[in-house]
């Protein structure tokens, strides 16, 4: 077997290849977005990503900053909202009423987080704290004071309000306690298996509970375990929502069947005191979550029937994966909800299974909570970075038009940008950059606005970018019909040369156990790479050395190859040393005048067909003694047989056969019979090629 070595490129024949030159531009090839998740990788200002794979107008937003780690939930009288935060447990008092919410803090709180809170009749506030079981009351001015303890809870997840009682769901013995809006009668209502009830929702007279860590859906009941009516596949169900009839349940499943959205708020926050488990860093909290999200929604009937939940189909109107859902809110009574995540801030909604958008896109990791206003805008909590957004269904203003941004696209290599190609409706405005980094930073090209004209019913146009391997666009929706559904960006990647990296010349195989010559084909193996994923083809050629003609021969005579290996029959060619050759090129990709190529020279190999010879053999004695040469190589073995039998080993007469002339002598065996009998000797070379010779003895 010969390997190859690296041997420089240059003009061999010029039969066989064409100079190679400075890498140039390779094929087009198109970024296309035109799908769903591929525009839910960007993000979105003031405009909605519908699942049916266009961008349209959305939610516009006004954003108040707090300088916390995270907000966590909210409450609203619809003029003003109160918005309980992490890290420092604060209440943070909202104004509504000037477009811009105006945030000042209320009061901050012993504890890490405030994790929920509602309005007493009395206007003042009663919360809850993690850790801990105690219910606080606050009033308009900050003042502090018990409002009722929950023997033996540690945590609180929710505050409803319910014909003149609090139903508040706590962990980890899964209970749902009765609260008198003076903070007397605090009783156990209902206590289910699961460790935590995580989502209230009346539903009339009635009320249902979400559990974990099981996906259950409860009734509450006369009878403290309260009635079973469904149960989804699934480790938590983390809020419920009503609209009209339809029942809407955010079920999570997570990776880690011990983890949920729960566990998750202890890891983003970094103390083990909110649920006694192990705190993770926040920085490892920081990757996209091992969850999976699901919308699922079953229809009561007119008379709102809570029992149909345990055997009406539940339809799913949503799947989104690496997040889960920390929030729902009803807008109306005709099943639309917004559903808030823990994945880039987002939140969607939901008209059914086949409507559904992200409306909101959050600067923020997680958007954690929604409350509705007076005037149907939306407020927003958000965490990892605390905010507080107004979010309105209204169009944006023209400042502020509503746009989308793409994820940072990867050419893979240093490319230049062509057209750009936008299908959809209304006025659309593009603009582009690029860069040498994955993430944007100051090396970045500014953006660049794209002049688009219509074109066989695109919008297309083009601009100067500096050749950089990634490439960001922007579409931003110039009129109210506006609408996109496709761009795709053209460019070209630098061209890579391919890389023949090894020759692998593998000569024929040569058994001492068998009787005939080796087949006389070498396989000329090679191994190469295309380093930007361009389809190759070969050129194949070999020459024989030291003979004053440096001239390849073609091997490949049918055209280039796509495989790497060829096939060579040692009888067309004459005894001697041989190198062959392999060039590639990504002429497929590329086209004839852009193509690359590399080319690699084997090791030289022997090709070796002559026979050894076999001189004075000769019979005395009951010995045969003679002398094996070959002028190709070396004698590998000297065998003999008798009256046809099987070969049998002769030894060199200096116990090695180990050069090209050998001497050897055998014994015949004692025995032999009487009369004549023939011993036919053979010879063979190290390359397998053999000789005889026969001869008589006895008589």
């Amino acid at each position: 077997m010969t390997k190859s070595k690296w041997f420089p490129r240059s003009l061999l024949c010029a039969s066989l290849i064409l100079a190679a030159g400075s890498a140039q531009a390779g094929g087009t090839k198109t970024h296309k977005l035109d799908e769903f998740d591929e525009f839910d990788d960007g993000e979105v200002v003031g405009a909605a990503i519908e699942t049916s794979g266009r961008v349209t107008r959305g939610y516009a937003s006004e954003r108040a900053d707090l300088e916390l780690s995270s907000a966590f939930t909210c409450v609203t009288d619809g003029k003003q909202a109160w918005v309980g935060t992490a890290d420092n447990a604060t209440i943070q008092q909202v104004d509504l009423r000037g477009g811009t919410p105006a945030v000042k803090q209320l009061v901050e709180l012993e504890g890490v987080v405030v994790s929920a809170i509602a309005r007493l009749p009395s206007q003042d506030l009663v919360v809850a704290v993690l850790p801990g079981s105690k219910l606080l009351r606050v009033d308009k001015n900050g003042e502090v004071s018990d409002f009722a303890e929950l023997k033996d809870v540690e945590q609180i997840w929710a505050i409803v309000p319910h014909k003149g009682k609090l139903l508040v769901a706590t962990g980890p013995k899964g209970e749902l306690w009765s609260v008198g809006t003076d903070g007397k009668d605090p009783k156990v209502v209902l206590d289910v298996p699961e460790k935590d009830i995580l989502s209230v929702l009346a539903v009339g007279d009635e009320i249902l509970v979400g559990t974990s860590p099981k996906s259950r859906l409860y009734k509450l009941d006369a009878a403290l375990e309260g009635v079973l009516l469904h149960e989804f596949k699934g480790d938590e169900i983390r809020a419920l929502a009503l609209s009209g009839s339809t029942v809407i349940a955010a079920v999570n499943k997570f990776e880690d069947r011990s983890v949920s959205s729960r566990v998750a708020l202890t890891k983003q926050l970094n103390r083990s005191s909110l649920t006694g488990e192990k705190p993770e860093d926040n920085n490892t909290a920081r990757s996209r979550a091992d969850a999976d999200a699901e919308l699922w929604a079953v229809d009561l009937g007119s008379k709102r029937d809570v029992l149909r939940a345990q055997d009406a189909a539940w339809d799913k109107w949503f799947a989104k994966g690496s997040q889960y859902f920390i929030d729902l809110i009803a807008l109306d009574d005709s099943g639309t909800v917004l559903a808030a995540s823990s994945e880039g801030g987002r939140i969607y909604r939901a008209r059914g299974r086949r409507d559904v958008s992200i409306v909101a896109d959050l600067e923020e990791r997680q958007a954690t909570s929604m409350c509705r206003t007076d005037s149907g805008d939306i407020l927003a909590t958000a965490s990892d970075g605390a905010a507080v957004y107004l979010l309105s269904p209204k169009a944006a203003n023209a400042k502020t038009k509503p746009r989308w941004v793409s994820e940072v696209l990867d050419a893979d290599h240093p490319a230049r940008y062509g057209s750009f190609a936008l299908e959809g409706k209304g006025k659309l405005e593009l603009r582009v950059r690029s860069g040498p980094t994955e993430e944007v930073d100051d090396r970045w090209s500014a953006w660049k606005p794209v002049k688009l004209a219509s074109e066989n019913g695109e919008l297309r146009g083009s601009t100067d970018l500096p050749q950089r391997r990634y490439l960001q666009v922007e579409v931003a929706l110039g009129d109210d019909s506006a609408e996109l559904s496709s761009i795709t960006a053209f460019y070209a990647p630098e061209n890579l040369a391919p890389l023949v990296e090894e020759i692998d010349v593998k000569m024929p195989s040569v058994s001492s156990s068998s009787d005939e010559e080796p087949d006389p084909t070498i396989t000329i193996e090679w191994d190469a790479e295309a380093r930007d994923d361009d389809d190759l083809l070969y050129e194949v050629a070999i020459r024989r050395t030291g003979t004053g003609d440096d001239a390849w021969v073609r091997l490949n005579k049918d055209g280039p190859l796509t495989k790497k290996e060829i096939k060579l029959d040692l009888d067309t060619l004459a005894d001697g040393i041989y190198e062959v050759q392999v060039i590639a090129s990504d002429e497929p990709s590329n086209g004839a005048g852009a193509a690359a190529r590399d080319s690699l020279i084997s090791e030289p190999f022997v090709i070796d067909r002559r026979r050894p010879t076999l001189e004075n053999v000769r019979a005395n004695a009951g010995r045969i003694t003679g002398v094996a040469k070959d002028q190709g190589s070396y004698v590998r073995d000297v065998a003999f047989s008798i009256d046809g039998g099987a070969f049998r080993s002769a030894s060199a007469s200096d116990g090695l056969y180990d050069s090209s002339t050998e001497q050897f002598e055998l014994v015949l065996p004692s025995e032999l019979g009487p009369g004549l009998h023939r011993v036919v000797v053979r010879a063979r070379d190290v390359r397998g090629n053999l000789t005889t010779v026969a001869l008589e003895v006895g008589g």
